[in-house]
């Protein structure tokens, strides 16, 4: 009887480790998955930067950071596989967080660049008339900077995160009466009426984007 009962024990440690096993693999597995269908990018949805990693990575799953930190933060910590950021614009020259970022994150490197034609437009709650401020990210402010001096010269200009970030913040504060510099995406995301098109100084503005990635 004794016998019996330690071959039993031993049929169910065996099946035990099987199956601890199994999950353990089967966990990792989705980790890995988990991980690769991750893209970040700077957020919130309707940026330039959304658009870029929308056509890089048109089957991946997209996870928007409220800066371009974050999004190395998130890659440096291994939450995400890769991210999109925007470099260089043909107007406004370098974007500076991320040429700071890519200093100080030396395990992370760029593994991939693509460059997208950029529209500036200013886009208002509708029936907006007096506007009080203009909001967007700073190169979408630079790069707009003639159109905003001839006709909005004593206007305040406010810096946000992304151009996105901007058109939502204006489309949830109406008692504000402010103004973004967006795209069209981000128009139609918040509701936003576009009063002026193309207000960029170059009609053939362009910004460079990256993808970075883990050394490791």
């Amino acid at each position: 009887m004794l016998r019996k009962n330690n071959i039993w024990r031993g049929v169910i440690k065996y099946w035990a480790g099987i199956i601890l096993f199994c999950v353990f693999f089967y966990g990792c597995s989705l980790r890995k998955k988990s991980l690769s269908d991750k893209v970040a990018y700077l957020g919130p949805p309707g940026s330039f930067t959304h658009l870029a990693a929308g056509k890089k990575f048109p089957a991946e799953l997209l996870v928007f950071q409220n800066s371009i930190e974050d999004c190395f933060i998130s890659v440096h910590s291994g939450k995400i596989k890769k991210a999109v950021v925007p470099l260089r614009n043909s107007i406004g020259g370098v974007v500076v967080p991320t040429q700071k970022a890519l200093k100080e994150f030396s395990d992370i490197k760029i593994e991939d660049s693509l460059e997208l034609p950029i529209s500036q437009n200013l886009m208002v709650i509708p029936g907006t008339n007096d506007i009080k401020k203009i909001y967007s990210h700073p190169q979408a402010l630079r790069q707009s900077r003639h159109f905003i001096d001839s006709l909005y010269p004593n206007v305040p200009r406010i810096e946000y995160s992304s151009t996105s970030a901007a058109a939502k913040w204006v489309s949830e504060h109406p008692e504000e009466k402010g103004a973004a510099i967006a795209n069209t995406e981000a128009a139609k995301l918040y509701k936003l009426k576009i009063i002026y098109t193309n207000i960029q100084e170059d009609k053939n503005n362009k910004t460079q984007f990256i993808i970075i990635s883990s050394k490791k």
